[in-house]
């Protein structure tokens, strides 16, 4: 098992949760440096350019290193695999 951020209920985090990590209301379009979220090193990627409406799926954004070293999207890191 790999790494884990945990949520308000003691779960993994949902986007609240990690809104609320991150400190912030909406993802900003510039996303977000590197950053220790429970141990865990957490960064946003930037809005792509083709992605300016809100109805076009802009992809996972909120991104999670694993210890491993590979780049997981929070959402799937409970599915990740560590090869660490």
């Amino acid at each position: 098992m790999g790494v884990r951020i945990s949520g308000r209920f003691g779960n993994r985090a949902d986007a609240h949760d990690m809104y609320a990590l991150l400190g912030t209301a909406k993802l900003p379009v510039e996303g977000m440096p590197e950053r220790l979220i429970q141990g865990v090193r957490v960064y946003v990627k930037p809005l792509p350019p083709s992605a300016s409406s809100f109805r076009n799926f802009c992809g996972l954004r909120v991104m999670a290193i694993c210890t491993c070293g590979q780049h997981v999207p929070v959402g799937r890191l409970h599915q990740h695999i560590c090869k660490a």
